[in-house]
């Protein structure tokens, strides 16, 4: 596991203003006589001459930098001009952006330079006359029309910092540049200036993780500019990008310049330098991630279901899509975040993603910018039992030796009207089971029991654990909240109970509510995520951990690992914890529900489910999602893994998708590693 400290949010501004002019040499040292003669002829002792050089030298440094001082505290404003006719100001300087790295230290998302044409409101002087000269000769250039132009420098007029440049194109190629400079050279207020851009690699392994940045969303500009960026400052919009944006953004710097009535730099006469923002350390395993990304693309063509003559026409087209995660249960580090289908990082380096491109996605029926890993809930089925059977045992409701015959369904009467009987089923004939059996068969009547126990003409022969029971534990377990993973998005899902359905359906609670409930379907929706969470919490003995993308951050102040989180305690015991395991390593053996799971030569603990949804075929069957939930290796648990298809049968069709993870984990390297080595 990587374990460490806590991360730095972001370097602190620690740096001193330091003059480029206070570096210069005082002369040759063989000028030591004359200086001397000239100090005695003013009456000055010998040296006095240079002394009094350095004190004046140093009363000019400190009142530029006393000026500098005190545009950090006020508006940005021309420092008035000189008697030359030139103007002192202060300008930011932009930090560069962190960079994010692989848990090996190869540079997924880097910053790249790129010339930029800017606006600078500030210097052109407010008379409409001459604003109209510098538009139109702006549109001359460049073909931009009048009215975006004047709406660009009204909205540059408006800011807190007038002299903040507003880009009016970017990537600009270095001739254009040089033409522009000559074209526009007396024109106020326009200028050419180096920028950076972020680039993105490692194509479709990270696309959604890394995210991207882009300028100041519209409705949010007053935040930002409070929080001190500039107006065009680009910041995360998604993904790492914008979950960590404190982090990577560094500090700004200042300097003071000496430039033309026009705006043109002349000088630089101090400097306070920007603080650089953090590198990030991904914990993604681009081994793991690329096997869970492949494995998760053929098994979601092989699941789609068959139309059936008769159909409802309102019935959607199936989606090849699916997720899969993998999470170490000992750090909360996610090794693999995939999700199908997905997305090219490299579409958002630059200048940003493509506008025909942004929309082809968005009309995707397949909505590819959601992560379902993390971002959508759907009903588990019966993976979600180990938490039913774990409630059970330690409320007293079962032991290891409790026993319930499965006939295939039970008939439970009407609350209301008990000349009506409904039947819930089974999805096989069981017979007598014992609690490792009804888990590791996955035996529905078993867990209706658990659930909501059971009644036979007005006697109860089994007494269950009731709604309120089982939301308790799935709860406690993570569900129906976020993780608190460090991604932006994330589902809370739902974990159902009487005073939610009443708030949110506005019906009375029914015993078939809490059926459903026992078994992982009904109104208990969960992501991937969470389920992960949830397995990993039962492997490591009941630590509900805090998943994570971001390992260790590297900054001015070094390099630091993140240590684990722990959000809470499940209040189970151990032996209630063992006895749930010990029945998911029956399920993933030969013989069991979840052995198409269980890679070769590794024992493992696992089960399977598959949910109902949707709309019904003609025959009244309905589509089912597929599931599987697991950890390995059984003894001495690494990591958990939770494989989700929209369509399939759990064992069919999830469960190879998890061996084929769980495999190449097994023959990996980095079983042995403790942490990233991007962060040593």
């Amino acid at each position: 596991s990587w374990r460490a400290s806590s991360a730095p949010c972001c370097g602190a501004r620690g740096s001193p203003l330091r003059s480029r002019r206070s570096g210069r040499s005082s002369g040759a040292s063989g000028a030591g006589s004359s200086s001397r003669r000239v100090d005695e002829r003013a009456g000055l002792p010998p040296g006095g001459r240079l002394l009094l050089l350095a004190v004046v030298g140093a009363m000019v440094i400190t009142a530029l930098l006393f000026q500098l001082a005190r545009m950090q505290l006020v508006e940005t404003e021309p420092l008035g001009p000189q008697r030359d006719g030139r103007v002192l100001r202060i300008e930011d300087v932009d930090a560069p952006r962190g960079l994010i790295l692989d848990r090996d230290g190869n540079t997924l998302v880097r910053n790249v330079p790129e010339l930029v044409l800017v606006l600078i409101p500030g210097d052109i002087p407010r008379v409409p006359a001459v604003e109209t000269t510098v538009l139109r000769a702006i549109e001359s250039e460049l073909g931009i029309p009048y009215a975006n132009l004047e709406a660009l420098l009204a909205l540059g007029r408006e800011a807190p910092d007038a002299f903040a440049p507003l880009p009016i194109r970017r990537g600009i190629e270095e001739r254009e540049a040089i033409r522009l400079r000559a074209a526009l050279s007396d024109v106020p207020g326009v200028a050419v200036q180096m920028r950076t851009v972020r680039v993105y690699e490692g194509g479709d392994l990270y696309g959604r993780i890394l995210g991207h940045v882009g300028a100041l969303p519209a409705e949010e500009v007053e935040h930002y500019l409070e929080a001190g960026y500039a107006l065009d400052a680009r910041v995360g919009l998604s993904g790492v990008e914008l979950e960590h944006e404190e982090a990577l953004r560094g500090l700004l710097g200042r300097r003071l310049v000496s430039a033309t009535p026009a705006g043109r730099v002349l000088e630089v006469l101090a400097e306070q330098p920007p603080t650089p923002g953090a590198d990030l350390v991904l914990t993604i395993d681009p081994e793991l991630q690329r096997a869970a990304i492949d494995a998760l693309t053929r098994a979601v063509g092989q699941a789609l279901p068959e139309p059936q003559p008769g159909d409802p026409p309102d019935r959607p087209e199936p989606l090849a899509v699916g997720a899969a995660v993998v999470l170490d249960v000992r750090s909360g580090d996610l090794l693999a975040l995939a999700s199908l289908p997905t997305v090219d990082a490299g579409i958002f380096s630059g200048g940003g993603i493509d506008a025909d491109a942004f929309v082809a996605l968005l009309e995707d029926a397949r909505r590819p910018l959601v992560d379902r890993s993390f971002a959508e809930v759907n009903a588990p089925g019966s993976i979600f039992k180990p938490i039913v059977g774990v409630a059970a045992l330690e409320e007293g409701i079962a032991t290891p030796e409790t026993r319930i015959v499965s006939t295939g369904a039970i008939t439970v009467a009407d609350e209301f009207n008990p000349d009506v009987s409904y039947v819930f089923r089974d999805w096989t004939v069981h017979g007598s089971l014992d609690f490792a059996a009804g888990l590791a068969r996955s035996s529905d009547v078993y867990y209706y029991y658990l659930a909501g126990g059971y009644e036979e003409d007005g006697r109860t022969i089994f007494e269950g654990l009731g709604p309120s029971g089982v939301a308790s534990y799935a709860r406690a377990f993570g569900l129906g909240s976020p993780t608190g993973v460090d991604l932006p998005g994330e589902a809370a899902g739902i974990v159902p109970d009487p005073g939610w359905k009443r708030e949110a359906i506005g019906e009375p609670w029914f015993l078939g509510d809490t059926y459903t409930f026992g078994i992982g379907q009904g109104y208990l929706a969960v992501t991937p995520l969470q389920m992960a969470v949830a397995a990993a919490a039962l492997a490591n003995g009941g630590d509900v951990l805090v998943p994570r993308v971001v390992g260790a951050t590297r900054s001015t102040e070094g390099v630091r690992r993140l240590p684990p989180t722990v959000a809470s305690r499940i209040p189970a015991g151990s032996d209630a914890i063992a006895v749930v395991a010990d029945a998911l390593r029956i399920a993933a053996d030969p013989g069991g529900t979840a052995v198409d799971g269980e890679p070769e030569g590794m024992a493992i603990a696992g089960k399977t489910g598959t949910a109902e949804f949707g709309i019904a075929h003609a025959d009244g069957t309905y589509d089912t999602h597929a599931w599987y939930l697991g950890w390995a290796p059984y003894e001495d648990p690494e990591v958990a893994v939770v494989v989700y298809l929209e369509h399939g049968i759990g064992s069919r069709n999830a469960a190879p998708v998890a061996r084929e993870i769980l495999e190449a984990y097994a023959v990996s390297e980095r079983r042995v590693e403790s942490s990233p080595r991007g962060a040593p």
